[in-house]
């Protein structure tokens, strides 16, 4: 099973800086694609997906796309990152990918774990 995370940010954030700047560190490549970042490992198999962020404006929504786990007051921008479930580094660099979207521009992250 795949791991999702959410990234609920102040700032808009700049996906591509982020996964850029972990790449390295992670010892992967980075795919910008128009709808988000993809990150590859050193073999190409691709490890994690993060999705270009959503504005979400409408106050209560959140909490109700998230069935009340996390409560944040609107505006808020929404980032989707999603692990590959057959990798065992996977999760790793997308909890990665989502504390550093939150470090750079302030909120929170929701794990789809918790469900």
């Amino acid at each position: 099973m795949s791991t999702d995370l959410v990234a609920l940010t102040g700032d808009r954030p700049d996906i591509v800086a982020v996964v850029e700047g972990l790449a390295p560190r992670l010892k992967m490549a980075v795919g910008a694609q128009p709808d988000g970042c993809r990150l590859y490992d050193e073999s190409g198999r691709l490890v994690m997906i993060a999705a270009e962020p959503l504005l979400v404006a409408v106050p209560g929504e959140v909490e109700r796309l998230l069935g009340g786990q996390v409560s944040v007051a609107p505006p808020v921008w929404w980032t989707d990152i999603r692990a590959a479930a057959d990798l065992p580094d996977a999760h790793q660099a997308a909890r990665a990918c989502a504390e550093e979207l939150v470090a750079r521009h302030g909120g929170t992250v929701w794990s789809g774990a918790g469900r």
